[in-house]
């Protein structure tokens, strides 16, 4: 769930941003700005000792040396994984010396909204789960 959490919060941080570049489309010398997330997650993940690869699954939390696994993975750190907004400077810069393509950042807006819906379903399953197990059927 922490890690459901900063990808909800990541999803607002792109939000905003693809809101800003689209707003300064026309903006002069206006550099479009770019969110970086799953790059910083994915070496938390690999930091904690998750490959991702295949069906591998993440570990059991332990809390307690007579847990089962043993392992000490610490899902809470997944939570810590900040989203990190950056200047994109490598694209092509048009006659103003603006770099923003409204069809792209469009595109973008479109794929990041799709993901928040999935990542919310994830998260409303996960709640039904707990519910579930909490409360029986």
């Amino acid at each position: 769930m922490n890690a459901m959490q900063s990808a909800l919060n990541a999803s607002l941080v792109r939000q905003q941003v693809y809101a800003n570049n689209i707003a300064n489309v026309n903006t002069p010398g206006y550099k479009r700005e770019q969110v970086h997330f799953d790059s910083l997650l994915q070496s938390q993940l690999a930091a904690s000792g998750f490959s991702g690869s295949g069906s591998a699954k993440l570990p059991l939390e332990a809390n307690n040396p007579r847990d089962l696994g043993g392992n000490y993975f610490t899902p809470a750190s997944l939570g810590a994984v900040a989203p990190v907004i950056s200047t994109d400077t490598s694209t092509a810069v048009g006659p103003n010396g603006n770099n923003v393509n409204v069809d792209a950042e469009m595109s973008a807006l479109a794929e990041n909204q799709i993901g928040y819906g999935a990542l919310v379903q994830d998260m409303n399953d996960q709640f039904t789960m707990l519910r579930t197990a909490i409360l029986g059927s």
